[in-house]
Formats: structure tokens, sequence, C-alpha cells
């Protein structure tokens, strides 16, 4: 995990490896606080109160050991934002679903770059199209949105899997960061 964005990423992916058949991902970036804060909902499985308390442990994983021996996500992510006075809030129940909260101060020499944060959009929105993805990004007082949902007006199912129309969505994605975050770290 080089960037926040990675953690991301990461995150969000676990939703669908639970899964969730929606998920919310908020970003909420304050440049006067300096902080990054993002959180992922979803309506995935949940975990029972014994997988909660074991989540954090790098030789802990719910996969099965053949495809994985270690679960390393959750770790590295509360190692990061605690390296910036942050934390990392987990939210679970069985049928209920999950939420992850992670917050980095971005003014700690220790913080992870943001990174690509519309790439990673990008990655999300075409990885499983079974899965309604709701993503609101904010930078300050600047804010964009992004729904499966939304995209579907738009695109086709058999579009949205053509190479030249994902690369209009990834455009579309930067051009809206860009957008709040003005040109910087694109």
């Amino acid at each position: 995990m080089r960037t926040i964005a990675d953690h991301i990423l990461d995150i969000s992916a676990n939703s669908t490896s639970a899964g969730a058949t929606k998920v919310w991902l908020d970003i909420v970036e304050n440049t006067a606080h300096a902080t990054f804060v993002f959180a992922v909902r979803d309506n995935g499985r949940g975990m029972p109160s014994s997988v909660r308390e074991q989540v954090f442990d790098p030789f802990f994983t719910t996969r099965p050991h053949e495809i994985r021996r270690f679960g390393l996500g959750l770790p590295f992510l509360q190692e990061n934002t605690e390296m910036t006075g942050g934390n990392v809030q987990l939210k679970s129940e069985p049928g209920t679903g999950t939420t992850v909260q992670a917050t980095f101060h971005t003014d700690n020499i220790d913080c992870l770059p943001v990174g690509d944060i519309a790439s990673t959009f990008f990655a999300l929105l075409v990885s499983d199209f079974s899965v309604q993805w709701n993503i609101s990004r904010t930078r300050d007082d600047l804010t964009y949105t992004v729904a499966t949902e939304d995209l579907m007006k738009v695109f086709t199912l058999d579009e949205l899997s053509d190479p030249e129309a994902q690369m209009l969505l990834l455009e579309y994605l930067r051009g809206q960061e860009k957008s709040v975050c003005g040109g910087e770290r694109l």
C-alpha cells in the first residue's frame, strides 16, 4: 500500500468479496484541517464479533488458505492511519453489512500520498457490474458524485465493457477529480 487510493481500492474490494451488492464510498478531504477521511459502507454479509476481534491481526483471514494465508489490508490501513495520528473504525453485524472509516492527518510527515483517486474509482466501477456503487468525493467545499445507476443512464453494460467507453469514463473521472483538486496530484 503506497497510497491512500490503494487502501480505498483494497477496502472497497473487501466489500464485494463479502457479497455486497451495494457499496457507498465517501471521501471527505479537508485541507484547512489537513484531514483525509474515507468511509466504505456495504450491505454484504457482515462479521460476527469473533471475526471483528481478529481482522486487524495480519495473520488472520476469512478467505480459504489456498487463496490467501494472510489478511494484510486492514492491519496496513490501521498502521498507516495511526502513523499520522489518525485511526480506523470498523462497524459490522452479520446480515447488515460493514462500515470501515479511516482518518489520515495529511500534514503528518508519515502520511502516504493520496494517489490516483480517479483510477481507483474507475477500477471499482468496471470491476463488477452487479455491484451498485455510490461514490461521493469532497475536497473542502467542492463535491462530485458517481453512481452505477447514473452510469447506466449513459452507457449500456456492453458499452462499459468496450475499451473506448471505458477510456471515456476514466477521462470523465479524471476531469471530476481535477475539478475538486484544481489540478493537484494529477
